[in-house]
């Protein structure tokens, strides 16, 4: 009932609107005719020089109000408000009520005026002839008929006939029209006639004049009672069957699917930067890049939320297009001035079976601030490649480009050693998994020194992920991994925050937050574990 009642007010209101837009219409047509009327008179008068007041001029006029009933008086005028050679009088003169508004044509003006003989108000057209001297034809305001254009909401209308300057020509009014019915009534004014008022103005192109007009809402909202009263009854109807269906669909799981689908579209999901440092020289290498649903809301989801629906179904594929093109818009403009910096991006098994994506990442970051060189696309060991001689000719396209591709959660998965034989790898990630193996009491983590040695043997880069202490970063650093990233550096930044900090140390070092390793552990070990494209 609620909805219906709010789509009935705005269909009251544009009903309403369209109402006082014909009424303001047809006011102004008739307006507009009238001030005519007396230019049409003008143009068969002597308006090019000032005429002689004699006889045959008076008798010209006389002509002229036969021939127009509308116009109240014709003559000549001088300074603006007093009327000779007039065709009903000698003279009169004009009390001006407003000031003196120039038509379209510079030489045709038009006042509101008082006529001091019979104490009427109207409006005073003029042509002027010279500086002083006008032709002028007197309208009273009651030529306007304010009052009999108007049908619907009788009673309640008000309308305003008014110069460009905003004095009033004519009016009408519901306090007027009682006023006029009743001279002798003492009535009190009722402030529903001016409550909650639908107006319109239109303005002349023709002449210096407009009309504006309004009615109550409540006037006309009364006049759809009828209407509501049926609109109600089908509202409760419709609502009830409304809260079936939204229990119905309450009860109901949402779809995964199409609700990442949806985030997609609508570019919810967004990059985060986790910095990587060289821990043994202390100097900023860049940043993997990590995503994050962003909800409508301001709610922000890690990846353990989505990303496995994403892998399953195919739609991570479009969500990493996303997510390199906000990269290669975020990271231009600092990347272009720090060339030493990487950004490693996640590519799914799916990436590596088509040489399409070569061909996108081409696209997306060839004119961009991020050269190639400073890219880094990363392929997990957790879920298995299908065709390793496929995968192998996008890697080897991606490397003649200057791109480099890392193994990360290196031995986790499915491929082990035989991927960094197979496929011709540049870096090893080791997994959170094993740099958590490392504690105080800890004298080896056989994974981490191996994976180590064989790096070195393969002329490949280290990179350690999940970081959090200062034990761990003191073994790693001995046991010659070249760079690590985790909470006890930085937590993922949003893009500001990161380019902040590239703009701040370039490749400089970057010194260890203790207070972020605290409060982010937790999410630290999700973001590793779900790991974005």
């Amino acid at each position: 009932m609620f909805a219906a009642n709010i789509f009935m007010r705005d269909f009251v209101f544009s009903q309403g609107s369209r109402f006082l837009e014909r009424s303001a219409q047809r006011s102004l047509s008739n307006a507009e005719k009238l001030v005519q009327e007396a230019v049409d008179v003008f143009s068969v008068l002597p308006h090019f020089r000032v005429p002689v007041c004699d006889a045959v001029l008076q008798d010209r006029f006389r002509v002229m109000m036969l021939r127009h009933p509308v116009l109240h008086d014709v003559g000549l005028v001088y300074n603006g408000n007093y009327m000779y050679c007039s065709s009903m009088k000698e003279s009169t003169r004009f009390v001006p009520v407003s000031d003196q508004v120039t038509a379209n044509a510079s030489h045709l003006s038009l006042v509101v005026v008082k006529d001091n003989l019979t104490d009427k108000n109207g409006i005073l057209v003029q042509w002027h002839i010279s500086e002083r001297v006008s032709i002028g034809a007197f309208l009273l305001s009651d030529s306007f008929a304010l009052d009999a254009i108007q049908a619907n909401f009788a009673d309640f209308y008000r309308m305003k006939l008014v110069l460009n300057n905003g004095d009033i020509i004519a009016e009408t009014s519901p306090e007027s029209r009682l006023k006029d019915q009743s001279p002798f009534y003492n009535f009190e004014f009722d402030p529903a006639w001016t409550k909650d008022l639908i107006e319109q103005t239109m303005p002349s192109d023709r002449y210096p004049i407009q009309v504006a007009v309004g009615v109550p809402f409540d006037a006309v909202w009364n006049s759809y009672v009828g209407a509501m009263n049926v609109i109600n009854g089908l509202s409760i109807l419709a609502g009830a069957l409304i809260l079936f269906f939204c229990v119905r669909l309450g009860l109901k799981k949402p779809d995964p699917y199409h609700s990442i689908e949806a985030g997609i579209r609508r570019k919810e999901f967004i990059p985060f930067y986790q910095p990587i440092i060289d821990i043994q020289t202390g100097r900023l290498s860049g940043c993997e890049v990590l995503v994050r649903w962003r909800k409508p809301d301001g709610t922000i989801l890690s990846p353990g939320h989505f990303i496995d629906v994403a892998e399953a179904s195919g739609l991570a594929r479009p969500m990493t297009t996303l997510l390199m093109e906000q990269v290669a818009s975020d990271l231009s403009i600092a990347y272009q001035d720090n060339p030493g910096l990487k950004v490693a991006i996640n590519l799914f098994n799916g990436h590596f079976q088509d040489l399409a994506v070569v061909q996108e990442i081409q696209k997306i970051f060839g004119n961009s601030g991020v050269h190639y060189k400073q890219l880094v696309f990363e392929i997990t060991e957790r879920l298995p490649l299908e065709n390793l001689d496929r995968a192998r000719a996008v890697i080897t396209r991606l490397q003649d480009l200057g791109i480099r591709v890392a193994l990360d959660d290196a031995g986790t998965g499915h491929g082990g050693f035989a991927y960094l034989q197979k496929l011709g790898m540049d870096i090893i990630k080791i997994d959170k998994l094993f740099v958590d193996a490392i504690t105080e009491e800890t004298d080896s983590v056989p994974i981490v020194d191996s994976l180590s040695q064989m790096a070195k043997g393969l002329d490949m880069v280290v990179v350690a992920e999940g970081v959090e202490t200062e034990q761990q970063l003191s073994y790693l650093r001995r046991s010659g991994i070249d760079e690590a990233q985790g909470y006890l550096f930085a937590p993922a930044l949003p893009a500001s925050g990161y380019v902040q900090l590239v703009n701040a140390i370039g490749g400089g070092a970057l010194k260890k937050g203790r207070s972020s390793k605290n409060d982010s552990r937790k999410q630290n070990s999700a973001d590793q574990g779900k790991k974005s494209a």
